[in-house]
């Protein structure tokens, strides 16, 4: 008795499900479909894809709908990097350095022009003791439009210092010229090239 009540349950189930089914069938319009083509043409590699539909038409219509087109991807790429700049700046501040300069990579790729990523990694390879390095992006932040007035003021300190190092090397290669077994001579040595090193 009770087997064949839980039969008779499952059937109202079942007929309860298909009566439901065939409802939603009926009420959902036909010509509702899901495209699938962007999503496959963007699984490409970057140089591959096909330009998104319509863009032909709008670049078509005038200058105007492809400069409006190119400030909106101007606009997102510097809000992507903006993004990164600050994940990479918490990085900095919880000494995730080598992560902080993953993150400052990624952003250079999207806004070349962002004062920000090259005073911070700057920074970074400052604390490391890459001295070449920090140069090199402090010289780049400097000639980007910024309104900072101690990156001047930074820039030659560094300059200062790798003067220095530079004269010091030299000191230490005449003296490992005169004694190679000095081990002290040769190891600031190396460390120093080390700093210099692009």
């Amino acid at each position: 008795m009770k087997g064949s009540l839980g039969n008779i349950i499952k059937i109202g189930l079942l007929i309860a499900l298909l009566l439901f089914a065939g409802y939603m069938i009926s009420e959902v319009p036909h010509s509702t479909a899901i495209d699938f083509s962007s999503v496959r043409r963007n699984l490409g590699s970057t140089a591959a894809r096909t330009p998104e539909p319509g863009l032909e038409e709008d670049i078509a219509s005038g200058p105007e709908a492809l400069a409006a087109i190119q400030s909106r991807n101007k606009y997102l790429n510097e809000s992507r990097a903006r993004e990164y700049v600050e994940s990479a700046t918490t990085d900095y501040y919880h000494g995730s350095y080598e992560e902080a300069l993953r993150r400052l990579e990624r952003a250079r790729i999207y806004d070349p022009s962002n004062y920000s990523i090259f005073k911070l990694s700057g920074q970074i390879f400052f604390e490391k003791n890459k001295l070449r390095k920090a140069f090199n992006d402090w010289e780049r932040a400097n000639q980007l439009p910024n309104d900072d007035r101690t990156i001047a003021r930074d820039l030659d300190v560094l300059r200062r210092l790798i003067r220095y190092s530079r004269t010091e090397m030299d000191r230490l290669q005449r003296t490992v010229n005169r004694d190679p077994d000095n081990r002290i001579a040769r190891a600031r040595l190396r460390e120093l090239e080390e700093q210099m090193r692009d």
